[in-house]
């Protein structure tokens, strides 16, 4: 086993925490929602600082967040090697989707997920979580458990609605919090009873969206197909059809919506909600943003982040089947839930259907060949 080396375990990498940093600045205003409370000598009641200048390598680390002991041995492999790995491609991959450098993207577009599930689960939010519903009884039965159940969201994130807002022209930064990944589900209030107190509306749940910003001005938004077409209280706390946490799913990366320009008052409100599903820790450029709710003129839960809803004409476009063939001439099929056949009978009448497109799609191709060739023949001549 190796030796201990790190003990500062960053759960909000660096990296991520410079991307909302403003052009010159070294340091964010953080806010402790929970300040410590203390008495002085004289017995009087006391309170740490709620407002806190730090930097990205001075704060959202705990000692030891990672850290697994056997036979009386220190070993940090979880925060060296497995968040290390996660966070180099990670970084890799935002970039790349952020600049739209789309030969990037075709290289890096799961590591977008594996990154944003590892920075879910990595918090001491995301944690107290797994340890509920594994019953971890001990830090290394809880760090076992998140290497075992990491990529959980990846499966049902890759076969939503992507799209990236823009506050470039609001005058009005994006904040972040000490658990930046964050499930907002409109008819899921943060004290409702449906949830274990401190945690989040489920995932599978259909009105359950994913609102995760990725810089000061940019901010990534996932809504589940059926919740897009068409919205309600009951759905809202429905699971979605095929609700699962495991499996491969044939994705697309030129489907991202963008172009979306946010106002100041709904960047305000995305920091609201990101405010009020935070544990302790939220950060910005100025302590104004660090208070949105003192911007807006209703904070009711579901009323906010309604803009966050995918245009209805983007909606039109997504769905239907998809198929695919390998390179050993093998047929893959998936509907728009991440659905396969279930039995050879509807495999085979599948691969007739896809056969028979594939012909089709062939002989287009090459009468436009012969009409181009044609053309070019007509040309020369």
């Amino acid at each position: 086993m190796a030796a201990q080396q790190s003990y500062r375990h960053h759960y909000v990498p660096q990296w991520y925490q410079r991307r909302f940093l403003a052009p010159g600045a070294t340091a964010f205003k953080v806010l402790d929602m929970k300040p410590d409370v203390f008495r002085d000598k004289s017995g009087g009641v006391k309170y740490g600082r709620s407002i806190l200048d730090k930097g990205p390598n001075a704060w959202f680390f705990e000692s030891e967040l990672y850290t697994v002991r056997a036979f009386g041995m220190a070993n940090d492999d979880i925060e060296t090697m497995l968040f290390g790995a996660i966070d180099l491609a990670g970084k890799a991959a935002i970039d790349a989707l952020v600049s739209e450098d789309w030969d990037g993207m075709h290289k890096t577009y799961p590591d977008v997920f594996e990154y944003m599930d590892a920075q879910r689960l990595r918090t001491p939010k995301g944690l107290a979580f797994l340890a509920l519903i594994a019953r971890a009884r001990d830090q290394y039965e809880l760090m076992m458990q998140m290497q075992r159940m990491r990529r959980m969201h990846c499966t049902m994130w890759g076969e939503g609605i992507l799209e990236i807002f823009s506050s470039e022209n609001a005058g009005v930064d994006f904040i972040f919090s000490d658990h930046p990944v964050t499930f907002f589900n409109r008819f899921v209030f943060p004290q409702d009873r449906r949830v274990p107190a401190g945690q989040d509306a489920l995932h599978s749940w259909m009105g359950t969206q994913t609102v995760f910003p990725l810089s000061r001005d940019k901010l990534l938004v996932i809504t589940h197909l059926e919740w897009a077409r068409k919205q309600g209280e009951r759905r809202a706390v429905k699971k979605r059809t095929n609700a699962r946490l495991f499996d491969n799913p044939i994705v697309r990366y030129d489907d991202v919506r963008r172009g979306r320009q946010l106002s100041a008052k709904q960047v305000r409100e995305v920091n609201l909600i990101v405010k009020l599903r935070a544990q302790r820790y939220i950060a910005g450029n100025s302590v104004d943003d660090l208070y949105p709710e003192k911007h807006l003129k209703t904070t009711v839960w579901n009323k906010l982040g309604l803009f966050l809803m995918p245009d209805p004409m983007h909606v039109c476009m997504q769905g239907g089947s998809m198929f695919l063939k390998t390179k050993d001439g093998r047929y893959v099929f998936q509907d728009e839930f991440g659905r396969r056949p279930k039995s050879r009978d509807e495999y085979e009448a599948k691969v007739k259907e896809a056969e028979a497109i594939e012909a089709h799609a062939r002989r287009l191709i090459a009468r436009h060949d012969a009409e181009q060739a044609e053309r070019e023949s007509a040309r020369e001549a």
